[in-house]
């Protein structure tokens, strides 16, 4: 592995990594994960800060942040993950063999974003166990991201740096997401009226019908190359002879076009409405702004710091576009410039979901080489929003 700065120890990144993943932590209960990270963090002699969102969201961890203070007062650059996995089926038991993490059980491994969590605190550890100089930098991990970014969304304006980097990203350590959609969440609850499905089933207004003469009637799937739709939840009914009185909805659309996604959007509630209209049954429909798009172009800092550190490494950058949202989305919206990195996960939210040792060591050595570099790169002054493109 080229690029300078402490070597990762392999058996540490295991170690770390292991212990973390077992752990469950589906989002709103990463209580003992959260406790992990203080832990190994405080250990270090830093003081870790955690906000009030578990209040705010019904959850039981907020997010978590601190300064590692190196040369300078001021951070230049942010480093974040999220503790939160989408809720396993099974036990979590991680297994390296030949070189790759899988689970023993048939459910998903965590990687997904515990593999930056890992490399995080370890990558810490070695700068400030090493005895060189390094810059100051910030950490933060937020939770329940797998449920539309909601702790990012809570989360205050506590980050001082210039520049962020997620690593949030699928596939091999390299690649740079640059650009990620805008998303429209929907949910639509249809209500009839219950009859005997055999007895007397004019008298009943079916919701289940509405749902799906609206569901068939929406443009769905990939609608261009910015743009796509999906129903994802449907519920109702109680009994096979019981016209079904009640059925909900839940899907949504995405982006990179915010014209796009408003045309989108706008189709999916028609077709709601006219389902209803249709089956004679009435309809509320809500429609909640997610999150918004962003796009860095080449000449922004933090994606030629992102490009200047993985070279360091002897790996090509990637660019490449998201098809979905992550923290980044949050941050750039509020003036932080903030690229998602990948950070080595394969195939993740499945039970076939992996990640190699090679991986995540490149991915502690990338962030070792995003703090150095960042003085390089951050803006002058540290003021935030200066560094965009």
């Amino acid at each position: 592995m080229s690029g300078g700065g402490p070597r990762p120890s392999r058996d540490r990144l295991t170690e770390l990594f292991v212990a973390l993943a077992r752990v469950p932590s589906p989002s709103r209960n990463e209580r003992a994960v959260a406790d992990m990270v203080i832990a190994s963090l405080s250990a270090l002699g830093l003081s870790v800060h955690e906000d009030h969102t578990a209040a705010a969201i019904a959850g039981d961890a907020g997010n978590l942040w601190c300064t590692v203070p190196g040369e300078g007062a001021r951070p230049h650059l942010a480093l974040g993950a999220h503790l939160d996995t989408v809720a396993p089926t099974d036990d979590i038991e991680p297994i390296l063999e030949e070189g790759i993490f899988r689970n023993a059980r048939r459910t998903i491994l965590g990687a997904d974003d515990k593999a930056a969590v890992a490399a995080a605190i370890h990558a810490t550890e070695l700068l400030l166990e090493s005895g060189r100089s390094f810059p100051t930098y910030e950490l933060f991990f937020t939770v329940s991201e797998e449920t539309g970014l909601v702790g990012a969304k809570h989360m205050g304006d506590v980050l001082t740096s210039p520049l962020a980097a997620v690593f949030d990203s699928c596939g091999p350590v390299g690649g740079i997401t640059a650009k990620a959609p805008s998303q429209q969440g929907l949910s639509a609850s249809f209500k009839g009226r219950a009859a005997h499905a055999g007895v007397e089933p004019e008298r009943g207004r079916s919701a289940i019908e509405a749902a799906a003469r609206a569901i068939a009637a929406m443009p769905l799937g990939r609608l261009d190359e910015e743009t796509s739709a999906n129903i994802g939840v449907i519920h109702g009914g109680v009994a096979s002879n019981i016209v079904p009185e009640y059925c909900e909805i839940k899907g949504e659309c995405r982006s990179h076009d915010d014209e796009k996604l408003a045309h989108t959007a706008a189709a999916m509630v028609d077709a709601l409405q006219e389902g209803a209209a249709q089956a004679g049954v009435d309809v509320d429909i809500s429609l909640v702004h997610e999150y918004q798009a962003f796009a860095l172009t080449g000449r922004s800092p933090v994606i030629r710091l992102s490009k200047a550190a993985i070279s360091a490494l002897g790996i090509e950058p990637r660019m490449q576009t998201a098809g979905g949202g992550s923290d980044a989305n949050i941050f750039n919206a509020r003036g932080l410039p903030t690229v998602n990195l990948d950070a080595g996960m394969m195939q993740v939210h499945s039970a076939d979901e992996y990640l190699s040792l090679d991986d995540l060591e490149r991915l502690c050595a990338l962030m070792i080489q995003l703090v150095d570099l960042a003085p390089d790169y951050a803006p002058q002054g540290l003021g935030r929003g200066s560094g965009g493109d």
